[in-house]
């Protein structure tokens, strides 16, 4: 599969004119580009603070996010005009993201935003705000500042925008991609958010990657791993060849977001790739959703903070501690059962206290794989008759170690176990099974 060409980018930058962006801003008027110090002030006085959505909620946090946000409505752009340069400019980046160029890609304006110095926007990823969506384009206006990259990261490689002085700067990413704004130091950052919406997607095309000279390879390579019988550490009496290959995909998606025409980037052609290669050997192929769950050892985390179990979840600008316990004791030193605080008064952080890498977490003490949506080949989708991934299943290489948890759960001492450190992934998978199974 490392052969497979690669088909896109997860972000994709480019600068343009700024001629024909017309804006004008109830409250302040015509907006100059370059942006002045003194027309930011301006947008500065007719904003608000920036909120941040978390289920049902919409919550304000400057530790979270800090920076102005221009109401809406009281935004308005020269559709007509602007146009002549956004959509040239949509479709050299929806070459750059690897999308098809039957795809139309459009740009759905969300929100004007201006960061004035010590602004910042913590990593965190966009939730899916429009059917059909599957990330974000960020228009930075030309303006002289410092600080304030936009950072953006995938697997592990970043992208950094630093924005133009004289130019339009243009960011497309995934929605799937973490990302964050760092403190602007000197000056104003001004961005146009938008959606950036796709329609007319077409699924992989396994006769495309028919003639590829690795298909003939890696369908033998299946062929193989279906008739060599494996040791298995379960439940088998005895050595059996596996039941299914499961293959990890490098995105993220929801279920809603999640469909043989909703591949990004590389995903698509490593699925027609592994298409074409099942059809040649004679197997079954599916797309799933599933989840990962890592435990580690926890070292002296929880002893030192008095931690009985805490529970984190990724929001979509942040992590919600949604279950929080402290270790209690009785008079005499022994543990009691510890009373839960009240949800409403646990934090929101911009960070996870514990990551994998950090010194308090320890070894892996085992990794489990479960799927939770199955896709087949006809588009009928549902949950899946069998859900678990044995490790003999899973397809060597495949990683999941660069990707952020969506949960977390830390477990202090508790007699005969605890010093835990959970976490879950959510991933996409590709499912092949032999035809009869």
């Amino acid at each position: 599969m490392g052969s497979v060409p690669p088909t896109g980018t997860f972000a994709a930058r480019r600068t343009g004119s700024a001629e024909n962006l017309l804006i004008e801003v109830e409250g302040v008027g015509p907006i100059r580009l370059p942006v002045t110090p003194a027309q930011a002030r301006r947008l500065c006085e007719v904003a608000r603070p920036a909120r941040y959505g978390m289920r049902e909620q919409t919550l304000l946090d400057a530790t979270v996010r800090d920076t102005w946000e221009v109401p809406r409505e009281r935004v308005t752009v020269d559709e007509r005009q602007w146009r002549e340069t956004l959509l040239p400019m949509l479709d050299i980046l929806r070459a750059e993201l690897g999308l098809a160029p039957d795809c139309g890609l459009s740009a759905e304006l969300h929100s004007m935003l201006v960061y004035e110095p010590g602004q910042f926007f913590a990593r965190h990823q966009d939730s899916e705000k429009a059917d059909g969506m599957i990330g974000t384009l960020v228009v930075t206006l030309p303006s002289t500042f410092t600080g304030g990259e936009l950072v953006i990261e995938q697997q592990g490689t970043k992208v950094t925008d630093r924005g133009s002085p004289q130019e339009l700067s243009f960011v497309a990413f995934y929605g799937d991609c973490e990302h964050e704004v760092l403190p602007v130091t000197d000056g104003f950052r001004i961005t146009l958010t938008y959606n950036l919406v796709a329609k007319g997607r077409t699924g992989p095309d396994a006769a495309a990657f028919a003639t590829h000279p690795s298909v003939a390879l890696l369908a033998e390579q299946l062929r193989a791993h279906f008739t060599t019988p494996m040791e298995s550490f379960h439940d088998q009496p005895e050595k059996r060849p596996p039941h299914q290959l499961v293959y990890l995909l490098d995105h993220q998606y929801s279920q809603q977001g999640f469909g043989w025409d909703q591949l990004k980037g590389g995903d698509a052609a490593r699925t027609g790739m592994m298409l074409a290669a099942a059809d040649i050997a004679g197997y079954d192929m599916s797309l799933a959703l599933a989840e990962v769950e890592d435990s580690y050892e926890e070292d002296d985390y929880t002893s030192w903070m008095g931690i009985y179990r805490q529970r984190w979840e990724r929001v979509e600008d942040g992590w919600k501690c949604v279950e929080s316990l402290d270790m209690e004791f009785d008079e005499d030193g022994e543990m009691v059962e510890p009373v839960p605080d009240d949800p409403a008064s646990l934090p929101v952080l911009s960070s996870l206290p514990l990551v994998p890498d950090s010194e308090d977490v320890g070894e892996l003490r085992g990794s489990t794989i479960t799927l939770t949506w199955l896709i087949d080949r006809s588009g009928a989708s549902g949950e899946p008759a069998v859900r678990e991934v044995r490790d003999e299943e899973l397809c060597t290489g495949a990683s999941k170690s660069t990707l952020e948890p969506f949960a977390s759960e830390i477990e202090g001492y508790m007699g005969n176990e605890g010093n835990n450190a959970n976490f879950w992934y959510r991933r996409a998978a590709i499912i092949i099974r032999p035809r009869q199974w």
